[in-house]
């Protein structure tokens, strides 16, 4: 899950920090190429107002100046066009309130500006009336600044953020979508499903972890129908013979015959308990039933230890390991097992010679026990490691119920090495190459 995590970090990242600085760089280069705009205009704009204000004084100087010495001035203020932007008309002083010292201004000859947002209106005194004249025109249009555009700069770090999201989320949603139909296919009964991880995905070790599960589960399910297989095959002929052999000693009145009829159904019970000690020892092997003790072994002096404990008259075995001692991390007495199954092998299907070599690579040892036997064909080979699988050419001369391959394999596992099975090219029989790491 480092992946999911690091990818959602970088995510927040690049959607806050990056986008943010990115909008906040086009904003601030758009006002600053604006400004200079935005400051010619404002003199235009400044510019033009009083141009208005200069005209509106111009033309209300000399309107007041007429109309004082005019009687019919309403009738005057009333032929004035309205529809231009530039209105007339009269009021009393009298109703016209304004502070001392404006109105002292005003009846002094001085125009007077009152500016709102709608309107620009010049007020001039008629001394002869004691009246105002107001010129009124609207006021100068000003140019504002372009307020929609952070609103859509903010809208696109919005959708900008929105659309990464999307993006991280898409291969995301994709995974567990696979992983979702493949654990439904695998609790159907396909027990061959797993999932392809690739080299980038988010949940990379959680599809590594269902790979394994899926795996373990098959290995257990398979198991159990060798288990089953084997039980219901080799107890049966053991069984039968109990039972013709106790038929047989009701029946027989000789001592002598009864002794030997005894005797056998003594051997059948003890191969029986011999294939049930076989699927007990098999059945400890799960790896949540044991506890391994790693430490460093010199497997060199473990494999001269094995191989005096089996060595016989009768087999010629050499034994090449390098002159300095390889540690391997292990527990000692499952890789005391593991070679002795190994050599155990080898002795049954041998024809005199054997050969054990260890060679020390970077970081692993590699143990091969080859034999001059007849060799395991290469479409059994991968088989041959199950428990209760033996060689088809050999498996009624050799005696075995097919535990020691399948044990040897289960305890390479646990120690995070490999098994291999080839063909000798100097004893021309079957060689296991064992790849187990250095301590």
């Amino acid at each position: 899950m480092r992946n999911l995590t690091l990818s959602l970090v970088a995510v927040v990242l690049i959607a806050t920090i990056g986008l943010g600085w990115m909008f906040d760089s086009i904003y601030n280069q758009y006002l600053n190429q604006n400004l200079d705009q935005s400051t010619a205009q404002s003199n235009q704009e400044t510019s033009g107002q009083q141009s208005v204000i200069d005209t509106l004084e111009q033309v209300g100087t000399h309107l007041s100046i007429a109309l004082s010495g005019i009687d019919n001035r309403q009738e005057f203020i009333q032929q004035w066009p309205s529809e231009g932007t530039l209105s007339l008309r009269l009021k009393p002083l009298t109703n016209f309130p304004l502070p001392q010292p404006l109105l002292t201004d005003l009846v002094a000859g001085q125009p007077l500006l009152l500016e709102t947002d709608d309107s620009i209106a010049m007020h001039f005194y008629l001394p002869a009336t004691d009246e105002l004249l107001v010129l009124t025109t609207p006021p100068v249009t000003v140019h504002q600044n372009n307020s929609f555009l952070p609103i859509l700069l903010t809208s696109l770090f919005y959708l900008a953020v929105l659309l990464l999201m999307l993006l991280w989320l898409y291969p995301l949603m994709r995974r567990l979508m696979t992983l979702r139909q493949t654990a439904k296919s695998f609790g159907e009964g396909n027990l061959n499903q797993r999932i392809d991880v690739g080299s980038i995905s988010y949940i990379r070790d959680l599809e590594l972890e269902f790979n394994r599960m899926a795996q373990r589960i098959d290995d257990l399910v398979t198991d159990i129908k060798l288990l089953s297989s084997a039980v219901s095959h080799d107890l049966r002929t053991p069984l039968a013979r109990i039972r013709f052999g106790i038929d047989t000693i009701q029946e027989e009145d000789d001592p002598v015959l009864r002794k030997r009829f005894e005797q056998r159904i003594s051997d059948n019970v003890d191969e029986m308990v011999d294939l049930v000690e076989s699927l007990l020892s098999y059945a400890r092997l799960d790896q949540t039933l044991i506890t391994i003790h790693k430490a460093p072994v010199d497997f060199s002096a473990l494999t001269a230890t094995c191989i005096k404990n089996k060595s016989q008259d009768d087999v010629q075995l050499t034994f090449e390991a390098p002159k300095q001692a390889v540690f391997v991390d292990g527990d000692l007495s499952y890789l005391m097992i593991l070679m002795s199954n190994l050599l155990q092998n080898a002795h049954q299907y041998c024809k005199g010679k054997i050969a054990v070599k260890i060679i020390a690579q970077d970081s692993n040892i590699v143990i091969t026990v080859a034999d001059n036997g007849p060799g395991i064909p290469i479409d059994q080979r991968e088989k041959i490691l199950k428990p209760f699988i033996r060689g088809e050419s050999t498996e009624k001369k050799v005696k075995g119920y097919g535990m020691g391959l399948a044990i040897v394999k289960r305890i390479v596992e646990w120690h995070n090495g490999e098994i291999i099975i080839e063909n000798s090219a100097e004893l021309q029989g079957a060689q296991f190459s064992v790849t187990l790491p250095k301590a």
